[in-house]
This record gives C-alpha cells, sequence and structure tokens, in this order.
C-alpha cells in the first residue's frame, strides 16, 4: 500500500502511468485515461506523497476458490494540486484520501496487488482512531 502510495503520484506528476506495478491493470487503464485527460486539457500535477494510515482493526479477509482477497481502509497523506492553465500560482496543499483498497494475492509473485479503490464513507467516528492503525512516514 505504501509502495502505491508512491507510485500513484509519481505517475500523476510524471504523467506515466507504467510507474504503476502494485495495482491491477484495471487501476493503472484508470490512471492512463486521467494523465491522457490532463495532457489533453494541459493540466499537470504537483505531487507528494508524505505517507500513509491504514486501519488494521477494519481489514475483511475473504478466500474464494484458493484466492485470498482483503478489504482495507487506507488514508494517503499528500501534498497535492492540479494545475489548469488559470490557478498556476495557487500553493499546492496538504490532503487527506480515505480508500478502501481491495487486494488479492498472486501466488505466482507472492505479492499482494491491488485490484480495486473504493471511496471511503466513514460511517463512524473511529476511523483511522483506534489502537490499530498504522501510520508510514515518507521523507
Amino acid at each position: 500500500m505504501n509502495d502505491f502510495s508512491r507510485q500513484r503520484v509519481q505517475a500523476l506528476v510524471n504523467q506515466k502511468a507504467a510507474i504503476i506495478n502494485a495495482a491491477a491493470d484495471n487501476i493503472v487503464k484508470d490512471y492512463v485515461e486521467n494523465i491522457q485527460f490532463a495532457k489533453t486539457n494541459e493540466s499537470y500535477w504537483k505531487v507528494t506523497a508524505l505517507g500513509t494510515r491504514i486501519d488494521l482493526g477494519y481489514i475483511k479477509l475473504t478466500k474464494e476458490n484458493e484466492q485470498y482477497e482483503v478489504e482495507i481502509p487506507v488514508e494517503f497523506h499528500n501534498k497535492l494540486k492540479r494545475y489548469n492553465g488559470f490557478n498556476d500560482s495557487e500553493p499546492i496543499e496538504e490532503t487527506f484520501e480515505e480508500y478502501w483498497l481491495v487486494l488479492t494475492y498472486n501466488k505466482n509473485s507472492n505479492l499482494w496487488i491491488i485490484d480495486e479503490v473504493k471511496d471511503y464513507y466513514a460511517l463512524n467516528k473511529e476511523f483511522m482512531e483506534g489502537n490499530d492503525v498504522v501510520k508510514s512516514e515518507f521523507k
């Protein structure tokens, strides 16, 4: 998840979705489309990945047909701004993006791959506040 956090911002800044290797093809394809749209509109991003928070208290682990899948809430902490030509003088902003990441285990590579990124709508106030939250800060 930390690799994906870094890779997704590098892909936006460099406008190269191929940088993302911690996610499935469908997610990379979404980044290809977003980047192409930005290029068409002469937009670009300035982004720095600052870290993640992962709430291990809300993990959902399942196994179907010998395939493991885990769904986990993650918060990406960034400094981010999308520039569109008219807002180039605006400062970069600190952002917190909350998602449910769905990962599947690839037996061949022995890696977890992110298959789906779902918006997270916190229904409780305890999200990312419990004892099971793991925080990573990038340097």
